[in-house]
């Protein structure tokens, strides 16, 4: 259950963060299409929700794990090498000659990638 709560937890905190911020990314952007009210009250259902994870850890002694941020970059560092790795040329072979082509034209650009990912080692 507490892996769940960790999940929980951090998309919830995804989503009040996207609230607070806007964010204009090289893969995407978001749109601000809520009004200050609907944002208000999405806000407060975050809230609910972190409370309520909060009273059920409490309900059912839920241990708390402490992570160290050292391990928490490097879980997400982990995942990122992970996903990256995945994009090289060599490992696109089943989805077609054309998007082959094209991976090895991007490998260098996907190998720079993995090389700054790499740099967020704490």
């Amino acid at each position: 259950m507490s892996s769940l709560f960790f999940v929980l937890e951090q998309k919830t905190e995804a989503i009040e963060h996207m609230l607070r911020h806007s964010a204009n990314n090289a893969s995407y952007s978001i749109q601000q299409d809520l009004s200050d009210q609907k944002k208000e009250e999405l806000s407060k259902a975050c809230k609910a929700l972190k409370h309520e994870l909060h009273d059920v850890a409490d309900k059912f002694d839920l241990n708390k794990r402490k992570i160290s941020q050292y391990q928490y970059i490097s879980t997400i560092q982990s995942q990122m090498w992970e996903n990256v790795t995945d994009a090289f040329s060599d490992k696109l072979k089943g989805y077609g000659k054309k998007v082959v082509s094209k991976g090895k034209e991007a490998d260098p650009y996907i190998q720079n990638l993995s090389d700054l990912i790499e740099k967020l080692s704490p």
